[in-house]
């Protein structure tokens, strides 16, 4: 066996360690996570002063830090077009053989994107999954679509940018999904009550959802039977003998926030390059009038990443550059659907820079020191996974190879990055623990007290000296070759 690659190893490895002559502790982040989630900020919602005052600071921290502007167009930031959509009131009426049924409130919810919404006598077309192919050449003008939830694991779901976009190209005025059974009412009806769309609008003028119990009166069919047609690979969309009327109101208001992204220039390869990322905003003033505390200040989520962030620009801007570029992106909108991840993969994709991996950062203050480093995205990329592994154990870190933490993996930007053919993992002590995960989830996640009095920012630290390494290991080619193709969408 040659020793040449196991020389070049050590010698990685011994680099990776070198970085930390200058360690990033807990009260450097400490100072950046008190002014982000302070009240001042009002909980970061974009949009917002306090979202406007959160993309300022982190624009102004990668400057100190001695980055370069990295958005696309050669600037900080990368604006995103946005608009808000919340509804107030919705009343619909079935009618078939001249018959006419109101929809109770359990039965209906959903918004409109304009102030007022009204539906008259629209046929009702069944279009199964809403999957583009199955309604190839289907005319749906001045029709309402009806879509089935929860199909099979054989069928799975059609993402809902593509299925909106070809209901509106088809002409559908409107789009209702059928509810699962399995899915309280009431959850179900709250998630159609708040849209954000980035971007131009792509999809029907009014989106909803409708029970199960529903269908029948909608379809003549119940959701069981609806369901295993929808599944078939020949299925095509059936027109229904019913009609339906909706009227609804709501607001909707239009804004533009922003991704803050900086750049470490590759002195090899700088078309190439290693993405870090953490989002910058959270939820905002999430509490009704008269609670004690109205502010979810998002200390944890995701102050902290963003700390982390910030810091680790700091170290690797005054060390040696890498042979490829790095960029760091503070993304907007993660709480509102990953969507400014989203626009940041879109923007890059036809340009000549080419991410060989994002390296996400959110939620690393919620344990102590000394966990261990786990991974959400592990066995998507087992190149990444060796080299992070390796990494966190030559600077002393106890690494914890399963896979539980995958079940975050829709929930963080890094799947938006996956999506868009980006390979990405986050590696944190975090993800470690389950019950301490959980924990957290179950408690101050989204509420008022994820704030500075209910954060560990000691396991952050590790975190953060940790993406130190792994920056430098993963901007090396002699360590991570360039994939020789666009990495598959995460699972």
């Amino acid at each position: 066996m040659s020793l040449r690659p196991i020389l070049g190893l050590a010698a990685g490895l011994l680099a990776a360690t070198s970085a930390f002559a200058q360690t990033i502790t807990p009260q450097m982040l400490r100072d950046h996570v008190a002014v982000l989630a302070s009240d001042a900020y009002e909980g970061r919602e974009p949009g917002t002063p306090g979202g406007d005052r959160a993309e300022a600071y982190v624009l102004q921290a990668f400057a100190a830090a001695g980055l370069q502007p990295g958005a696309p167009d050669g600037r900080w930031r990368q604006e995103v077009a946005m608009t808000d959509v919340r509804a107030a009131t919705i009343a619909g009426t079935v009618t078939r053989s001249g018959k006419p049924v109101a929809l109770g409130a359990n039965q209906i919810a959903g918004l409109g994107l304009a102030p007022t919404t009204s539906i008259t006598r629209a046929p009702l077309v069944f279009v199964g999954r809403g999957a583009p192919d199955q309604m190839a050449g289907t005319d749906l003008t001045g029709a309402v679509a009806v879509v089935i939830g929860g199909t099979a694991p054989d069928a799975p779901p059609v993402p809902n940018a593509d299925r909106n976009a070809a209901l509106q190209a088809a002409g559908a005025l409107g789009v209702l999904l059928i509810a699962s059974a399995q899915a309280p009412w009431a959850d179900v009806a709250h998630s159609f009550s708040e849209l954000t769309i980035a971007g131009p609008v792509r999809r029907p003028g009014f989106t909803g959802v409708v029970s199960p119990d529903a269908a029948q009166l909608l379809l003549g069919r119940s959701a069981a039977d609806l369901r295993t047609a929808a599944i078939v690979p020949t299925f095509r969309p059936v027109r229904s003998d019913a009609t339906i009327d909706i009227a609804a109101t709501g607001t909707a208001r239009r804004y533009t926030t922003a991704n803050i992204v900086g750049m470490l220039p590759g002195t090899q390869r700088p078309n190439e390059a290693v993405l870090l990322s953490a989002h910058w905003d959270h939820i905002g003033i999430c509490a009704p009038e008269g609670a004690a505390d109205r502010i979810c200040n998002g200390a944890a989520d995701n102050a902290s990443g963003t700390a982390i962030l910030i810091e680790v620009a700091k170290v690797l801007a005054k060390q040696p550059r890498s042979p490829r570029s790095v960029y760091f992106v503070a993304t907007t909108a993660e709480e509102k659907g990953l969507i400014g991840a989203d626009a940041y993969a879109a923007a890059i994709a036809d340009t000549p820079l080419k991410v060989v991996v994002n390296l996400n950062i959110d939620t690393s203050a919620i344990v102590p020191v000394g966990m261990p480093m786990a991974m959400v995205g592990r066995g998507n990329h087992p190149a990444i996974d060796a080299i992070v592994d390796q990494t966190a154990r030559a600077i002393g870190r106890k690494v914890d190879t399963d896979i539980e933490a995958n079940i975050m993996v829709q929930r963080q930007d890094g799947w938006a990055f996956g999506q868009r053919g980006i390979p990405a993992v986050m590696a944190t002590g975090s993800v470690s623990d389950m019950k301490r995960l959980f924990a957290y989830l179950d408690g101050p996640y989204h509420k008022p007290t994820d704030d500075m009095a209910h954060i560990d920012l000691t396991g952050a630290a590790e975190d953060a000296d940790l993406h130190v390494a792994l920056a430098r290991a993963l901007a090396d080619p002699a360590r991570y070759p360039t994939p020789a193709a666009p990495a598959q969408p995460t699972k």
